[in-house]
């Protein structure tokens, strides 16, 4: 992500015109508050996906969980969002060049998902809320992934 995007994540004001700047052309109500809503928790999202904890562990864990939590959450409201705008509710599969190598480490996978989420953040093109769902989907699960990666499991039990 390039640092004029990443300095306007952490910009109050700069974020809340990435926001507006989504705004359907249409500007029904129900289609802006949905809008506003929905980009809102994007933003957030990125703010997470991007943010410097120094490299303290218990920090990086919080930001992973948070960010995690925070997909869940936009991913449970999502269909009912869109029902407010009439549209179906079908999520698609990501495509092959959306999918993120398995092997990839989860911090990498994070960073390369919200690359395509601030994409779409900064398109002029409307974005279907299910095409929306499925980067939300992928960037919870990268998030997960980090977490998994740094923390210390054990298997009671089992041997070394």
């Amino acid at each position: 992500m390039d640092d004029e995007l990443r300095t306007r994540l952490f910009d109050p004001q700069a974020a809340h015109g990435l926001v507006l700047a989504r705004r359907p052309p249409s500007r029904s109500a129900v289609a802006c508050v949905v809008s506003d809503v929905v980009w809102h928790d994007v933003v957030r999202l990125l703010r997470w996906a991007t943010a410097g904890t120094g490299g303290l562990n218990e920090l990086e864990s919080g930001r992973w969980w948070r960010l995690a939590a925070g997909c869940a959450d936009l991913l449970r409201r999502l269909p009912g969002l869109s029902d407010e705008l009439s549209e179906g509710w079908q999520p698609d599969s990501p495509t092959e060049e959306e999918q993120v190598a398995d092997d990839a480490r989860g911090e990498t996978r994070v960073l390369q998902v919200a690359e395509r989420l601030a994409a779409l953040l900064r398109t002029g093109e409307p974005v279907p809320l299910q095409r929306l769902a499925v980067e939300v989907d992928e960037l919870g699960a990268a998030a997960i992934s980090a977490l998994a990666e740094q923390s210390a499991w054990t298997v009671p039990g089992a041997r070394p």
